[in-house]
């Protein structure tokens, strides 16, 4: 069993400053294997301080990542699950699930995984799983104020997924689980 971390969309030091105290102290106190990081991080090693210490990390480039040398996308196999990871700044308008099944299929990825939107989601499309971390930072799209942080954690075992969906108003943490596995075909919600 693989332990991943999924984030991305900081904006450190553009936008946020810091993450949610509640995902630190958890992310601080879990053992990850690996994390996938969607991008828009803006200054790497500005964004790694007010992180916990990090697992190895596969990390790609968002289209505010200007001086990053992170490619655009990247693919992992991790057990028997091919994943697909990139920012999003691709489809339009974002967060666009058919365009991301298109370019999923071409790669052959069984999870695609992306970002851009700030909004997480977790959705089962024309056989494939798709999720987006959302933003931990509470960034906005904008550049004034904070909306709700969120995270994910996935736990990967040979064909099947748990998804765990970490999201917090500041005050309030809510975890939403779900999960998957794939057959001979596609992806399936148990």
């Amino acid at each position: 069993m693989k332990r991943l971390l999924v984030f991305g969309d900081t904006h450190i030091p553009t936008r946020a400053d810091s993450i949610p105290a509640s995902f630190y102290t958890h992310i601080s106190q879990t053992k990850y294997d690996l994390a996938l990081v969607t991008g828009d991080l803006v200054q790497n090693n500005k964004m790694r301080a007010i992180m916990p210490p990090l697992p190895p990390c596969l990390i790609v480039k968002g289209n505010m990542d200007h001086e990053s040398l992170f490619d655009f996308h990247a693919e992992v196999t991790i057990e028997d699950l091919r994943f697909l990871l990139l920012h999003g700044t691709q489809l339009s308008p974002r967060g666009n699930i058919h365009q991301l099944s298109e370019i999923a299929e071409h790669v052959n990825a069984d999870i695609a995984v992306h970002g851009h939107t700030h909004v997480p989601s977790i959705d089962l499309y024309a056989g494939r799983l798709f999720l987006n971390p959302g933003t931990i930072s509470g960034a906005t799209g904008g550049w004034g104020g904070r909306q709700d942080a969120s995270f994910l954690e996935l736990e990967v075992s040979g064909s099947e997924i748990i998804v765990s969906l970490y999201i917090t108003d500041w005050t309030n943490e809510q975890v939403r689980v779900e999960r998957f596995y794939k057959d001979a075909h596609s992806m399936r919600q148990v």
